[in-house]
């Protein structure tokens, strides 16, 4: 499966969110040795100035793909950073998993994934979708979506040649 979530994945989407016409938000990102360990996004308030907003931070594995991106909300009365949540990378021989975690203050812990969205190569060109939810009083988790997503066959066409 190609579609890996590389350095150069989070690089193109810093660079896209950098040159965005958006003037209500702007980016400030970290970068070491061509990798983006970190962006802060700044929004527009009432009076024209710019505030935190989020932050998000990136951390790869030993092959260079993402791992984890954690996003942390600027806390105005304690003046730092809080943790929110974050998303983990978990990378298969035919595709990947991405998961969805949320904080919690009281345990200062990440809590077990509430949600899980799956990506499968198939065939080529062809990759399954499906995203399930934790269901807490079940303590297991349900499909909610599900979806089949098809590469143009010119696209294959031109890599054969």
């Amino acid at each position: 499966m190609e579609s890996i979530i590389t350095v150069a994945t989070v690089v193109t989407m810093y660079m896209n969110a950098v040159n965005s016409t958006d003037a209500n938000y702007m980016y400030n990102g970290e970068m070491e040795d061509g990798v983006v360990n970190k962006i802060e996004v700044y929004e527009r308030n009432d009076n024209q100035q710019m505030e935190q907003k989020m932050e998000y931070c990136y951390y790869y594995d030993e092959q260079g793909r993402l791992a984890d991106k954690e996003m942390l909300s600027w806390d105005e009365a304690k003046k730092s950073w809080t943790k929110s949540s974050r998303l983990t990378y978990k990378y298969y021989k035919n595709g990947y998993n991405v998961e969805v975690s949320h904080w919690n203050k009281e345990k200062q812990a990440y809590e077990l994934p509430s949600e899980v969205t799956l990506y499968r190569s198939q065939a080529p060109n062809l990759t399954t979708v499906k995203t399930y939810k934790m269901n807490e009083k079940q303590d297991n988790m349900y499909l909610t979506s599900s979806m089949v997503v098809m590469e143009p066959i010119e696209n294959s066409l031109l890599a054969i040649r």
